[in-house]
């Protein structure tokens, strides 16, 4: 069967890109462990956000795929965050997060809660978009059983996307998004409710409605479970699969357990 790539949706695009309701606070160049300055008065707002994120993930990541930071707000929890690559390449990304909704100064344990959520879910993106997971392509189709294709490139044969695709999106589930894809996506209110439509017929395969957007939100939704949840020790569903999935990983599970540790103030 041949798909097509139809990935840079409406639904799809409102999570990577400014809502045209939007407020910029501003926009800043990062340097390694520090934002360059533009003079603004937000220039301290930026380096406080920067210097979190930075210090809650893996520097070895943050530090060397981020290169520029968006502070923006359309109110409280529509667009929370999004991540977005800079270059074709995949090795240069910009962070934006929304301040209203990541807001570590605030006493709501839910909303200190939510401001980690947002931020796990923006680096499962980087982790799993990266240059050494994506690489450039001209394909703009893929035959059943290829090298999955992303908007950002084809992900490596051992790529994380490639290996959850393989296992948790093959068969009746993909071809029922396919046919969403073709059919329903060329406006945003037909896509959303078909999407929607998608997840209430499997909820046992997806822990949020969001993941049934893609398999990009998909792996990235299952991270976030895998770094903020316990580990399921008698996995049910497909959803509680995904979870554990990025066990079998070791370098992830360090990460998980830095993660945790470096949020922990937020959490308890």
């Amino acid at each position: 069967m041949m798909r097509l790539n139809i990935i840079f949706l409406f639904f799809f695009f409102s999570a990577f890109s400014q809502s045209k309701d939007s407020e910029r606070i501003g926009v800043w160049d990062v340097n390694g462990s520090k934002i360059i300055k533009n003079q603004s008065v937000s220039d301290e707002l930026a380096a406080y956000y920067w210097g979190e994120f930075n210090r809650i993930f893996p520097k070895e990541l943050t530090q060397k795929y981020i290169k520029r930071i968006v502070l923006m707000t359309d109110g409280v929890d529509e667009k929370t965050g999004a991540l977005v690559a800079l270059s074709s390449k995949n090795d240069k990304w910009q962070l934006e997060i929304d301040i209203r909704d990541v807001n570590f100064e605030t006493k709501d344990k839910r909303r200190l809660h939510e401001s980690v959520y947002t931020l796990v879910h923006e680096f499962g993106h980087l982790l799993t978009l990266n240059r050494t997971q994506i690489r450039p392509t001209n394909k703009r189709k893929q035959e059943e059983g290829e090298l999955y294709l992303t908007l950002e490139g084809e992900a490596y044969k051992d790529s994380y996307i490639n290996r959850f695709v393989n296992i948790f999106w093959k068969g009746a589930l993909l071809n029922r998004w396919d046919v969403i894809q073709r059919k329903y996506c060329y406006t945003e209110a037909n896509c959303v409710e078909k999407l929607y439509d998608l997840y209430l017929n499997n909820r046992t395969e997806f822990l949020t409605d969001y993941a049934a957007e893609s398999p990009e939100e998909d792996i990235v939704e299952s991270w976030t479970a895998f770094v903020l949840r316990p580990k399921i020790k008698k996995p049910r569903t497909i959803a509680h699969k995904k979870i554990n999935f990025f066990y079998q990983f070791p370098e992830l599970v360090e990460y998980r357990k830095m993660i945790r540790q470096n949020t922990r103030q937020y959490l308890h």
